[in-house]
């Protein structure tokens, strides 16, 4: 799917939520954490622009999620990202876009800290990692 067709696409399934009387909540992609030169690249930029747009068009809250893992992860590296990695049956170890339970951890605080700073109404219902959010503020795991 191109950049366009996917905010298209967003829109219309905002304004349904929004029709049905309930409040969406936007989220920009995680970073797939791939690495190239040691420098991580990125595909998903187009499509959190396009997330980031319809939040702002909509006047709905959007988390920054791509922005966030980008920069944590290119903190962290090749080497520690890839303790993130899930394996499975049928993957190497080299699955850079699906999480296994560590990954799970960090990430979802991370979602879980700008859901707080996005939507202050659901900050009583979040519980406070200091921890695992000092660990991604300082870039380690």
């Amino acid at each position: 799917m191109d950049p366009p067709t996917f905010r298209n696409n967003l829109e219309a399934l905002t304004n349904t939520v929004k029709a049905a009387g309930c409040t969406p909540i936007l989220v920009t992609s995680l970073c797939r954490r791939t690495f190239s030169g040691g420098q991580l690249k990125d595909i998903l930029a187009p499509f959190a622009d396009q997330t980031i747009a319809v939040g702002k068009k909509l006047n709905v809250p959007v988390l920054p999620l791509l922005a966030d893992s980008r920069a944590y992860v290119a903190k962290l590296g090749s080497a520690n990202a890839n303790q993130f990695n899930f394996v499975g049956e049928k993957t190497t170890g080299r699955d850079t876009t699906h999480l296994n339970a560590l990954g799970s951890k960090f990430f979802g605080r991370m979602v879980a800290d700008e859901m707080k700073k996005a939507v202050p109404a659901l900050a009583a219902n979040i519980k406070a990692d200091a921890v695992t959010s000092g660990k991604i503020a300082a870039g380690t795991l």
